[in-house]
């Protein structure tokens, strides 16, 4: 493994907490084994650093949702009496002081280390300033020693200016975000309004970047109001005029499913005017 240089002031700050006869392993890369790596598309962006010895520090960012961090070791890790996120002050950044930045749950922290949103932008800046953040973690009672995982900030920057670009393109929402859509039609009618053509074209895009998508499941729905075979010819028609528009946008028709159920499954009460605009709809799902 490669071993992190002991710096006085991890030193200090790791003594109040490490009882005195607990072995201290370091892990961390040297720095000409520093590197970063990012693997980008339009619904995940992740920054990855490889640790020897240990395994690899990632941050990723999915579409729709907020920056993680994970710190996963290659191999099974004994359980942890303590863990604390400490900010080290390199050699050269004379006058910096190194600060604990949080202390971590044990609980379940045999193995993957996992940050929030909040506490992954905190650490992501500290390396952007040039420290170099390292997990302390006490074994439980200090009898099977202690780890220092420290991630270099070598080699950082151009990797990290792909990850931002990266973060910039992501799609806004995620699969279980625009799984499933409703969209209402004015009565009687199955012309698409502004808003399912705007829902639409989302869809494409989605679907455009995600390859798992296998069907898309289009049901036309009406209110009460007329008989019971118009409103399930009209169901139909909403659902067709949605499909139709999909497959437009350049989707394949052998993934579309279109179903009408016309009145006979009503979302709302068609016993008011509010109710029965709700009706007035086809759902759309995308399944994986």
């Amino acid at each position: 493994m490669s071993k992190i240089q002991p710096l006085p002031t991890l030193i200090v700050l790791l003594m109040a907490c490490t009882p005195a006869s607990a072995q201290i392993t370091r892990y961390g890369a040297t720095l000409h084994e520093s590197q970063w790596g990012t693997a980008t598309s339009r619904m995940q962006c992740s920054l990855y650093h490889e640790i020897p010895g240990y395994g690899q520090a990632l941050f990723t960012q999915n579409a729709g949702e907020a920056l993680t961090f994970s710190l996963r070791p290659s191999m099974p890790l004994p359980a942890a009496q303590k863990i604390a996120l400490l900010s080290v002050a390199p050699a050269w950044k004379h006058g910096v002081k190194s600060k604990t930045l949080l202390t971590l749950p044990t609980a379940g922290r045999e193995h993957k280390i996992e940050l929030n949103s909040e506490h992954s932008l905190q650490l992501l800046n500290e390396l952007a300033q040039g420290m170099t953040p390292t997990f302390s973690t006490i074994g439980a009672g200090g009898s099977r020693g202690s780890r220092l995982t420290a991630l270099s900030p070598v080699q950082l920057r151009p990797a990290q200016a792909e990850f931002t670009a990266c973060i910039t393109n992501l799609l806004p929402y995620s699969y279980s975000q625009i799984r499933q859509s409703q969209l209402q039609f004015d009565f009687g009618s199955s012309a698409l309004l502004p808003e399912a053509r705007e829902r639409a074209d989302q869809l494409v895009e989605f679907i455009q970047e995600n390859s798992d998508i296998r069907r898309i499941r289009i049901d036309g729905h009406t209110d009460n109001i007329g008989r019971n075979r118009y409103n399930r010819a009209l169901g139909q028609r909403r659902a067709e005029a949605f499909k139709h528009y999909l497959l437009a946008k350049g989707i394949a028709e052998k993934m579309v499913v279109v179903k009408s159920y016309g009145e006979r499954k009503p979302k709302s009460s068609n016993r008011t005017p509010t109710g029965r605009a709700i009706n007035r709809r086809v759902l759309v799902t995308l399944e994986r």
